[in-house]
């Protein structure tokens, strides 16, 4: 296996060394692309090439930190990406993977361009995470996105709710490239989006793997089911994981394992 910078924005690639599929994960909020370096490692050893990359305002990626004009551009930013692999590999199936906010990103980018992936895995659906609490998608907040776009709101990301492996919660805690906060303009971006995806989920039709942690507190479970009960896939499927929190594939090295075999194994049945 090879690991390579290649992307045209700032990431990894994990190539396999005998290929069968490639894999486009795509990050969720506040967080960046390395935090999947690993994993995507493990998966390029059972013959799927992995690359992520910083979406705009996170990670390495030069800009204001966790703020975007618009949340197409983060929708543009991963069309941009596929077809940049499509073009190097276009003997290979690609899927995509997003987590969290990156779920809302790559269902965008299924409903943009679908006949470019072979299938989607979204973890942590983040369909639900706006109808509890206060709406940003009220008249006052919207006009404060367009007048203040740039305030910085609380995210209440407290390690603690991404794993139950202290040692996760340790290290998310500590790392610097994770801020705290997000621009309103965001906020009111994502739940626009949100609401984009729940409207336009019964369009999909591509296979689907739809994974979230029952315990999750920060994207509520019922965010996965209403996308699973809305696709129209022929080839659709939901795992809920009993007692796992916001990241699935960042839990303990036992769970950890049984989310790797499931998703190499269902990427590996549809190649």
């Amino acid at each position: 296996m090879s690991t390579q910078s290649d992307l045209s924005l700032a990431g990894f690639a994990c190539v396999a060394p005998q290929p069968r599929a490639q894999l486009l994960i795509v990050h969720g909020l506040a967080e960046y692309a390395a935090r999947y370096r690993d994993l995507g490692a493990t998966l390029a050893g059972r013959g799927i090439s992995c690359f992520a990359y910083d979406q705009r305002g996170h990670g390495t990626r030069p800009g204001t930190r966790t703020h975007v004009d618009r949340f197409d551009d983060y929708v543009d930013d991963l069309n941009l990406e596929a077809e940049s692999l499509r073009r190097r590999s276009p003997e290979l199936p690609l899927f995509v993977w997003g987590h969290s906010m990156g779920s809302i990103v790559a269902i965008g980018a299924v409903l943009t361009a679908r006949h470019r992936w072979r299938g989607a895995i979204t973890t942590s659906n983040s369909l639900e995470v706006f109808r509890r609490g206060l709406n940003p998608l009220n008249p006052l907040f919207r006009l404060g996105s367009r007048l203040l776009p740039h305030v910085r709101i609380p995210l209440g990301l407290d390690s603690r709710k991404i794993s139950t492996d202290e040692t996760v919660q340790q290290a998310y805690g500590n790392d610097p490239l994770i801020p705290p906060t997000a621009s309103l303009r965001l906020i009111v971006e994502f739940a626009a989006a949100c609401e984009r995806c729940r409207t336009g989920a019964t369009q999909l039709t591509l296979p689907w793997l739809v994974v979230h942690g029952e315990a999750d507190p920060i994207a509520p479970v019922q965010g996965s089911r209403v996308l699973f009960d809305a696709l129209r896939s022929q080839d659709k499927q939901l795992v809920i994981y009993p007692g796992l929190r916001h990241e699935v594939h960042n839990e303990r090295p036992a769970e950890r394992a049984k989310f790797i075999d499931l998703l190499s194994g269902w990427i590996l049945a549809r190649v």
